[in-house]
Formats: structure tokens, sequence, C-alpha cells
């Protein structure tokens, strides 16, 4: 593994960083993630923690800046959380510099954490565009299973693109852990 990962919720004074973070990582970021094109400003970065903070006082999404070594390196989120039938899914990016060094899976490792014993959902999946694979690696090594493809599910940059479809469940988890 590499250095030391933790996460923290977005917060209004991150929008600087998080611009630059895009911004730096722009060209890759947008051949996965449609909403890479709208973040054109910092003030776009902040509308984006602004609306991240009001989802999650409604309980529907957490999101958190990715820290490596206690600097900016991505985010990662909890999103689409129902606590009626106790599922939700997880996004995640990376800035190009550290890619490939072994954030992903400890960031997401944090996630599941919070995810099942914290919110007690059952199951978390991840849902990448099939040719995305780094993202799918970043799945498959933290344990998630592949359930099957979306055909045409993602549209970025007015095409349609084929998805994978991870799921990892709590007692899966749990077993993982070395719980019962």
């Amino acid at each position: 593994m590499t250095s030391a990962v933790t996460l923290r919720p977005l917060e209004p004074a991150d929008a600087d960083a998080l611009f630059s973070l895009v911004n730096s990582s722009r060209d890759s970021l947008s051949q996965w993630l449609p909403w890479v094109d709208t973040t054109r400003s910092a003030a776009d970065s902040l509308t984006f923690i602004q609306h991240t903070q009001a989802e999650r006082d409604a309980g529907r999404v957490h999101t958190w800046l990715i820290l490596a070594d206690g600097q900016p390196a991505g985010v990662c989120d909890l999103h689409g959380v129902s606590l009626l039938n106790l599922h939700g899914s997880i996004g995640y990016w990376l800035a190009d510099s550290y890619v490939g060094r072994g954030y992903l899976p400890q960031a997401l490792a944090q996630v599941l954490h919070t995810a099942f014993a914290e919110l007690g959902l059952n199951r978390v999946d991840i849902v990448s565009a099939a040719a995305n694979l780094r993202s799918c690696a970043v799945a498959e090594r933290s344990g998630f299973t592949q359930e099957g493809v979306l055909r045409g599910y993602l549209r970025i940059r007015e095409r349609f693109w084929d998805a994978r479809i991870y799921s990892l469940l709590a007692a899966d988890w749990r077993a993982a852990q070395g719980q019962a």
C-alpha cells in the first residue's frame, strides 16, 4: 500500500482545491464522468459542494474528499442511499497524479465501513463504464462481485456506453473482516 488515506466531508472552503484537481485531470476524467465538462470554475465546484451538503443533511448522499497524506486527491461518495431497502451506490474519482497508487481501495474500505457498520446497509453497488478498466479493477480488488453488464446504460458526451454493475453485501463484507 501507499501513504495514509483519510476521508472527510467536503466543505465550501474546498472549492478551489477541488476545481484544481478536476481541471488538472480534465482530459482523463471527462472520458468517464459527464459532469466534468460542465465544471468550469471554482464556483461550479462550490455549487457541487453545497448540493452534497444538502443531500447529506437529507440522508441521501455522503460525499468525502479523499486526502492522501493530507493532500486533496479526489472524491468518493455513497449516493442513492435507501434506508427503506438498505442499499446505496458508490462513486469515486482521483486526480491523475494519484491514480495507480492504491488510494482508492483504501478510500473504499472506509466508505464500506460507513455503509455497513454505521448506516447498517445490506448492499452497496458500483456502476462503472465497462470500458473503464481501471475503475472496474478497483471494484474487483475491493471485493465486489460483478453481477452483469447494463447495455447502453451510461451517456457520456452524447455516446451510450455499456456499464458493469458490481455489488457487495454486508454479509460478504463482514466475512472479509473476519466477523460472523
